[in-house]
């Protein structure tokens, strides 16, 4: 069950812990795959069943990485149906990445007739020589990038914002209000608090409807 991954995960993990520890050993790299490097408990919850352990993301590879008698293991998301961890509730669900289907964790957002959900991006830039401004080279980094924003509807799987004009035409109900309402506030598909506000106000007319 949770505590068990497949040889496939685990050769993966380990071949990528391996690749990324023999390029600190020649290249240190600056900053950190996880969101939080500490631990911290969360809940897990899957199938009728749930457990609480020490939990943290690692964004970069979207992995959740938990321990157990002082050992480190990864969820398989495919299992998963969310995870609590502090303030933040992440759900599994399938995207497309790079052209690829891939059974990923989002932070959840807010939930209803449309889920509005957000993913944690970490990327890594390489080691350049002489690209600082004293002409200094520069480190090889992790370093946060913008959250990516996605909706759900129903069963669908979740598509990317791109932008508000396509969010809108894909929402089946209460497309006029809606479009109203974002003319109004001036929503911004770029900005986390405004696509709340979209999604709150969709959910709260979807409830009405019913």
């Amino acid at each position: 069950m949770i505590r068990k991954i497949t040889l496939a995960w685990g050769m993966f993990y380990i071949t990528l812990m391996t690749a990324f520890a023999q390029t600190a050993t020649t290249e240190p790299i600056k900053g950190s795959q996880f969101v939080n490097e500490q631990y911290v408990d969360a809940t897990i919850y899957y199938a009728d069943k749930s457990m609480t352990v020490p939990l943290r993301y690692n964004a970069f590879q979207d992995v959740m990485e938990y321990q157990q008698n002082g050992k480190a293991f990864v969820l398989d998301a495919k299992n998963i149906n969310r995870v609590k961890m502090g303030d933040e509730i992440f759900i599994t669900a399938p995207y497309d990445s790079k052209g690829k289907q891939k059974v990923g964790f989002f932070a959840l957002l807010d939930s209803g007739e449309m889920m509005l959900l957000a993913r944690k991006v970490i990327v890594y830039s390489p080691a350049m020589k002489g690209r600082a401004l004293d002409g200094s080279d520069l480190p090889a980094q992790y370093k946060p990038a913008p959250d990516t924003y996605y909706y759900k509807l129903g069963e669908a799987a979740p598509k990317e914002v791109d932008n508000l004009k396509a969010l809108l035409a894909d929402l089946p109900d209460n497309q006029s209000a809606i479009a109203e309402f974002a003319k109004k506030e001036k929503i911004s598909c770029k900005k986390e608090k405004d696509l709340v506000a979209l999604a709150k106000r969709y959910n709260q007319l979807a409830d009405n409807n019913e």
